[in-house]
């Protein structure tokens, strides 16, 4: 027809290239399948780490408590004497009374370890690895993390292919 107008290619309101969506969902796969370990790895770590400590800060009281009792010992203090003569060598100065008397001495220890020893040390639970959601489970299994970093890479790949365009496709059907 003379008075018919010429045919317009119709353009998409928002032109979006498909492989952006595979570039970002690959990269997102990726990261995934990265940071996901990565950070239990940082939880174990810091779990060993506070168990560290709390068992150096435990010894260091140790030390401190036996150190204090020897150097009450090497300055005779009057009350540490008279507590390991009582309790060593079962002898009680005159004009005092134990507080609370044993029934059998067989019974009772000699050793003033155990009152120097500080309460065992609180040490932190260990992570729990248990409760993962899906991502989780697969970003953490042997093979699905390979699969993952596999199909992964293949988004990134497809991402990064040029976009098909009209005039590219218009020029291999008419020539075909």
């Amino acid at each position: 027809m003379p008075g018919a107008e010429p045919e317009r290619p119709t353009q998409p309101l928002i032109p979006l290239d498909a492989g952006w969506l595979f570039l970002l969902s690959g990269l997102v796969i990726l990261a995934a399948a990265i940071l996901i370990p990565a950070f239990d790895d940082l939880d174990q770590a810091s779990w060993s780490r506070d168990r560290a400590v709390a068992i150096e800060d435990n010894r260091r009281d140790r030390l401190m408590r036996y150190g204090a009792y020897l150097d009450a010992l090497d300055h005779g203090n009057e009350s540490v004497i008279l507590s390991l003569s009582a309790s060593q060598l079962n002898m009680i100065p005159e004009g005092r009374q134990p507080i609370s008397p044993t029934m059998d001495p067989a019974h009772q220890s000699a050793a003033v370890f155990p009152l120097l020893e500080p309460e065992p040390p609180a040490l932190p639970e260990m992570p729990r690895l248990n409760d993962r959601s899906l991502l989780g489970r697969l970003a953490t299994g042997e093979r699905s993390r390979l699969w993952m970093i596999g199909g992964g890479a293949f988004c990134v790949l497809l991402g990064v292919l040029p976009a098909a365009t009209r005039a590219g496709r218009r020029g291999r059907t008419a020539g075909a």
